[in-house]
């Protein structure tokens, strides 16, 4: 029994050594994060990469705080969310999720992007892509419920259909969300639930061979498509 008391107590001695080597080694200047390098940042790039620089050089490639790294690009808007690969000794990958514009909006007279969630992305590239305007009153930094609406149905947006989108309205005669599109009938979505299954009913309708020519589409209740006009 003595022997056994004995292991025991080693390996309690042995597990504390272990833990406190680990979170010596964990912040130690022998794991310091030395080399940064940021990936999918277009949008602001440069101020981007210098505010996530800061922060990384302050950490070790064991012990990478992403919250703090959120936080010190939370004033760019375009970042959606951000992902770390570390390499032990100094080596750290961050990968930037962005949020990309889907519309513009007018703010005092200058086009502004605006994200699938309805944010504003001052400072996004909008110039020279083909992007719907939506007309929707925005404070601070975001748009309001209809225009929120209408950014939502329009982030959804098939590839094949998204360059076909001329304009956005919000029109609660029209049920709510309704967009003008090419060569195709008038397309009322209602709010901005359930986009894509919307988009797919649209889809589903805009290929059938004896649509006809309805006046409008609408798909406010996914899956039971109406034609109308």
């Amino acid at each position: 029994m003595i022997w056994k008391r004995r292991l025991i107590a080693l390996a309690l001695i042995a597990a504390l050594l272990f833990a406190g080597y680990w979170f010596w080694l964990r912040d130690s200047s022998l794991v310091a994060v030395e080399q940064v390098r940021v990936e999918g940042a277009t949008t602001d790039r440069a101020e981007i990469t210098a505010a996530l620089e800061a922060v990384a050089t302050e950490m070790t490639t064991l012990n990478v705080d992403e919250g703090q790294l959120v936080r010190a690009v939370s004033a760019f808007p375009t970042v959606a969310s951000i992902a770390t690969d570390s390499e032990i000794p100094h080596k750290l990958t961050i990968t930037v999720t962005e949020r990309l514009p889907v519309a513009i909006v007018k703010v005092e007279g200058e086009p502004v992007g605006v994200s699938a969630d309805g944010l504003l992305l001052p400072g996004a590239e909008v110039q020279g892509r083909r992007l719907p305007p939506l007309e929707a009153e925005a404070t601070a930094g975001r748009l309001g419920p209809e225009g929120t609406d209408q950014a939502a149905i329009l982030g959804a947006a098939p590839v094949e259909l998204r360059g076909r989108i001329e304009a956005s309205a919000f029109d609660p005669e029209r049920g709510g969300v309704v967009l003008d599109l090419e060569d195709a009938p008038e397309a009322r979505f209602g709010d901005g639930s359930e986009a894509e299954a919307k988009w797919r009913g649209l889809a589903t309708v805009l290929l059938a061979p004896d649509v006809g020519s309805p006046a409008y589409v609408d798909v406010s209740v996914p899956g039971r498509p109406v034609t109308g006009g």
